[in-house]
């Protein structure tokens, strides 16, 4: 999945072209998922009875829990948002760079890529570090769906801004984050359309994967 800093680098490009109502919930909401617990933030879930996609995001269920809610509250947009991005995200470097998690150390390193490029998304997106949760935050219905450890995030969105890491990248480049980030902002504008007309909201099953 993306990195919380790139979820916030295309959240900041929408809202260059586009209304929203509260800013600041719909920041937290764009990395709200990453606090979630394994899987249950992310809505991730397996497919029944298929041969090539097997996991999905279940963007249904989450329209059918919320729909109101996401049209009505941008911290719920701003998660839904996120998942839009992580699904591209997939597409972006499973199918497209054809990333392969399964060698050993893969993951650490694409870890220390986020690392590297984080400090340049900061700069170069005119990213600023003002996620605030709401006190009452334990009475959001975005709490049905799984506990979020919101300490940790803000403790963690404290180091990614805070951190300069050098180094030469492993896979991850700083031009592969900018083609990301420009193709996660037009797909999320789409989206953000369908959501306006109710017509061609994205299916998470037509763009599963089979990998877990």
């Amino acid at each position: 999945m993306a990195s919380s800093i790139v979820h916030l680098a295309i959240t900041n490009e929408l809202i260059r072209t586009h209304e929203f109502k509260n800013i600041g919930r719909l920041k937290l909401g764009a990395v709200l998922p990453d606090a979630g617990e394994k899987n249950q933030g992310h809505l991730k879930i397996k497919i029944p009875e298929t041969n090539k996609r097997t996991y999905t995001y279940d963007f249904e269920g989450f329209r059918d829990k919320f729909l109101k809610l996401l049209k009505t509250d941008d911290l719920y947009l701003g998660y839904y948002l996120h998942l839009i991005q992580d699904i591209c995200y997939r597409h972006f470097v499973y199918d497209r760079y054809h990333w392969n998690p399964t060698i050993p150390g893969n993951v650490e390193k694409l870890h220390r890529d986020y690392a590297i490029t984080n400090h340049y998304v900061v700069v170069k997106y005119n990213l600023k570090n003002d996620i605030v949760i709401p006190d009452d935050f334990d009475m959001e219905p975005i709490n049905e769906l799984c506990s979020f450890d919101t300490k940790w995030l803000i403790e963690s969105l404290d180091t990614y801004f805070r951190t300069v890491t050098d180094g030469d990248i492993f896979f991850f480049t700083k031009k592969m984050t900018d083609e990301f980030i420009s193709e996660a902002v037009e797909l999320c504008n789409k989206e953000l359309q369908a959501l306006k007309t109710g017509i061609g909201m994205l299916n998470g099953f037509e763009n599963g994967w089979g990998r877990t």
